[in-house]
């Protein structure tokens, strides 16, 4: 259940916190709007299961650390595979009737066929993770896409009533803060570089250099550096605990604990497999909230 990547907003939780105050509250509203499978004439269905298994509580908190699940199924339906069907069926029909069919025809035609297809189609299914801190009101979900975090935060809002989460807000340029970072082979405390980063030239016709597995700070980065390239991601280790690819509009991707924060921190595994989920995302909360409050303050973000 740990984060691969993550896109962060800061929450005004003040007009919910009756909730996150309240257990029986909580699990009340997360189960108004649970997940179910779609029905047959549906494409996609979104809601909150129990976040340890099929069955239990709909939310883990730790302190002030608050974490829920979201499942997502999808039917797929192509629109090529609905056109073919469609095209067969109708030249059918106007062989039948030796004469071509009028709109109206072919439109119900098509809402037969996407019927009958929908029943048949295959269905995928993924889950989406969501961070809470109550007291540094902040919230993350574990997404690498806006449009799939936004679908996570309209949940939220239909089980809350509202959530007043904003997008990460820096008072200062982030691409240019990075770039300038790998050019004086210069990190703030608490950061050391990656092997990895993607670099851009500015404007739209300018070309993209992909770095994988390399020296950052190496005298052929620091060739396109100087030709004008900027940072558009990065990456980076905080506290020598997390490894993460850092992008200019502050999400994260390829989150990953390193090894001696693991051997560190992390329990053994038992015989107890909820046991053990549950002492990971507390070693999580914990993390990530360290993680957001040096971010947030490192890139002067406005905070709730």
């Amino acid at each position: 259940m740990w984060f691969k990547s993550a896109r962060f907003y800061t929450v005004d939780f003040s007009e919910i916190n009756n909730y996150f105050e309240n257990e029986e509250a909580m699990e009340e509203a997360l189960q108004k709007v649970a997940f179910r499978p779609c029905a047959a004439q549906e494409t996609a269905t979104i809601g909150f299961t129990p976040i340890f298994g099929r069955e239990g509580v709909y939310h883990f908190s730790s302190g002030e650390n608050h974490f829920f699940k979201l499942y997502e199924e999808n039917k797929l339906l192509p629109t090529s595979v609905i056109r073919d069907e469609l095209e067969e069926l109708v030249e059918e029909k106007e062989l039948e009737l030796k004469r071509v069919l009028r709109k109206n025809e072919k439109d119900a035609l098509k809402s037969a066929v996407t019927s009958k297809l929908l029943a048949q189609a295959f269905a995928t299914h993924r889950e989406l993770i969501i961070w809470c801190n109550f007291a540094k009101n902040i919230v993350g979900v574990s997404a690498n896409s806006a449009k799939r975090a936004e679908k996570a935060l309209a949940m939220l809002r239909e089980a809350f009533g509202t959530f007043p989460a904003e997008l990460l807000a820096p008072k200062i340029l982030v691409d240019k803060t990075l770039t300038d970072y790998l050019k004086d082979n210069s990190l703030p405390n608490k950061l050391t570089f990656g092997f990895e980063a993607t670099l851009k030239s500015e404007g739209e016709s300018g070309g993209t250099v992909r770095i994988l597995k390399e020296e950052l700070t190496s005298d052929e980065v620091m060739v396109h550096l100087n030709s004008g390239k900027v940072v558009q991601e990065i990456g980076l280790c905080f506290d020598e605990s997390l490894e993460f690819n850092l992008l200019t509009d502050l999400s994260v991707k390829k989150l990953k604990l390193t090894d001696i924060y693991l051997e560190h921190h992390a329990s053994e595994k038992t015989d107890d497999e909820i046991a053990d989920m549950q002492s990971l995302l507390v070693l999580q909360g914990e993390l990530f909230t360290e993680f957001l409050t040096y971010l947030l303050e490192l890139f002067n973000c406005e905070h709730k």
